[in-house]
């Protein structure tokens, strides 16, 4: 009866390890032809271990990488894949948006407040913090409102939007192992292109740094 019990646990446990091998492989081979077309940098990593990439697209430097999500004790650890997406250049010191997830992170951030906006487009479960209430209200337009939440919105990722006055970066997390280039590809397009109605002209980040000081 115990060989029987162990036989098929060890089925279940093989099984599982071949399909984890199986999304490991088809990601890398995703992930090289994504970075083939793009001109980025791809590191495969081990043979069992995560690959990595980054690139520039436009005015935007991003990077592919393996995230551990800490849980409780170490069996809820979780590893997803994170994008990062990150635009040199700011808008005003300084906010942070994010899911639910990215919470803890956000309240330990000093100098940063909880913010809440009266707006229909806001939804219960994104959270923001930001340093100067005045410069956000002078930034925020119903358009870029939008952005931001369609940001946070992205489906089955946990993502977390920081804006200052020198860098606006978006990071999104997933259990989704990202194993299709063209998926990939339509990710990026639909991320930098919410984050382009976010930017400011240099002009307006003058003046809005004027009022976050």
């Amino acid at each position: 009866m115990w060989i029987f019990i162990w036989f098929i646990l060890s089925a279940i446990l093989l099984g599982a390890t071949l399909w984890s091998l199986q999304i490991l492989l088809r990601q890398k081979t995703a992930w090289e032809k994504f970075a083939k077309a793009k001109n980025f940098t791809f590191t495969r990593g081990t043979f069992m271990g995560p690959a990595e990439m980054l690139g520039v697209i436009g005015d935007y430097k991003l990077k592919f990488f393996a995230a551990e999500r800490e849980g409780g004790d170490v069996r809820s650890r979780r590893m997803l894949m994170a994008m990062e997406v990150d635009l040199g250049e700011g808008i005003f010191n300084g906010m942070m948006f994010g899911t639910k997830q990215m919470l803890p992170f956000m309240q330990a951030v000093e100098g940063l407040k909880p913010y809440k906006f009266d707006l229909p487009a806001w939804k219960e479960e994104f959270f923001a913090f930001v340093w100067n209430e005045e410069a956000v209200k002078a930034y925020m337009t119903n358009e870029r409102l939008e952005s931001f939440v369609a940001l946070l919105g992205t489906k089955n990722a946990d993502v977390i939007v920081v804006c200052n006055e020198t860098q606006i970066i978006v990071r999104l997390e997933t259990a989704d192992p990202m194993v299709d280039a063209d998926k990939i590809d339509k990710i990026v397009k639909r991320t930098t292109g919410l984050i382009d109605k976010i930017r400011v002209s240099k002009e307006e980040r003058q003046r809005l740094n004027a009022i976050s000081v």
